[in-house]
């Protein structure tokens, strides 16, 4: 009995292209997400949005906040979520010499209970998630 290599071959082919469609392509499921961020009532103008997974496996990610909206991919899953958004304070020189370039000094807008020590949680699908958040700040009105 002798074998055929193109027979061979085919056979080779056609149980690799059963193993791809099986095992299929393109990696884990992704959530994207989408949402608004305001601070007392007002779209946040500028800063950053950050999702941590808050169990094994998972990945983080993050996104800019720009007139309040923000869009990210991230691993489905349970996530604990920041927010930082900062604003010019005043200028001052870098070093203490003479010839020192003068920098911006800046303060986060954003109370610590949601980025440092975050209070918010976001549950992510995979798929289309929309997720916006009404922050307000620490201070008496």
């Amino acid at each position: 009995m002798t074998t055929n290599p193109r027979r061979i071959l085919s056979a080779a082919a056609a149980g690799l292209a059963a193993v791809a469609l099986v095992a299929g392509c393109g990696g884990p499921p992704r959530a994207k997400v989408r949402g608004a961020v305001s601070l007392d009532g007002k779209a946040l103008a500028k800063g950053t949005i950050e999702f941590f997974p808050t169990g094994p496996g998972g990945q983080s990610a993050a996104a800019v906040i720009a007139d309040g909206t923000y869009e990210a991919e991230a691993s489905p899953g349970e996530m604990r979520v920041t927010v930082y958004s900062t604003e010019v304070t005043g200028r001052q020189k870098a070093y203490n010499t003479p010839d020192s370039p003068v920098v911006e000094t800046v303060r986060n807008v954003i109370p610590e209970r949601y980025n440092t020590k975050s209070e918010l949680k976001a549950s992510l699908v995979a798929g289309p998630n929309e997720v916006s958040f009404d922050l307000t700040s620490d201070r008496k009105k």
